[in-house]
């Protein structure tokens, strides 16, 4: 969903390094650029926000399908692939 800013607020916006926040019906928003916010997440470049989306979306896949190991068998796996003691 996509929201057209009012002048004002994009004024405002720009003036305050790409983020402000909006206080409305009793509530506080924050409203910022969609760079900035990737970059606050660290996800960096739009392509790297999709390639994090699809990897989450496999993932999810991958739960639902039943394809997961437990955190016990994890941690050993992991242990024993980075040369740590467990």
């Amino acid at each position: 969903m996509s929201t057209q800013l009012t002048p004002e607020l994009q004024q405002t916006v720009e003036a305050q390094n790409g983020c402000a926040t909006v206080d409305a019906d009793g509530q506080s928003y924050v409203v910022m650029r969609s760079e900035l916010y990737r970059e606050l997440l660290g996800i960096g470049t739009e392509a790297d926000y999709e390639a994090s989306l699809q990897a989450i979306r496999e993932g999810w896949d991958d739960v639902q399908a039943g394809r997961t190991v437990s955190l016990d068998r994890f941690f050993q796996e992991f242990d024993r692939k980075h040369g740590l003691s467990g």
